[in-house]
């Protein structure tokens, strides 16, 4: 919902896409994202905003690449080879 709205959001403003879920527990949960580095917020009045530090894409991949490396270095090491295959595909491409 944050990516989806282009601006800071408060727990309030976010509510009603989530009818199934209760107020207090949506202020946990964006205020759990926040402490972990997923968002960013700020003061609005007595609340708080939210959205999001990275895009879609950017936090897709920072996730997959905290999984992979929590594997094993190889595992990491042939993720970074598919990743340079890649690109480089790419850039011939062009």
């Amino acid at each position: 919902m944050l990516w989806g709205r282009g601006a800071a959001l408060r727990v309030r403003d976010l509510q009603p896409d989530f009818p199934d879920i209760a107020y207090t527990t949506l202020m946990t949960t964006l205020d759990r994202l926040h402490r972990k580095g997923v968002l960013d917020r700020v003061a609005a009045g007595r609340a708080f905003a939210y959205r999001p530090r990275f895009t879609r894409a950017e936090a897709a991949l920072s996730f997959l690449v905290d999984e992979v490396g929590g594997l094993d270095a190889d595992t990491l090491d042939e993720l970074e080879r598919l990743v340079r295959e890649r690109r480089r595909a790419l850039e011939e491409g062009q």
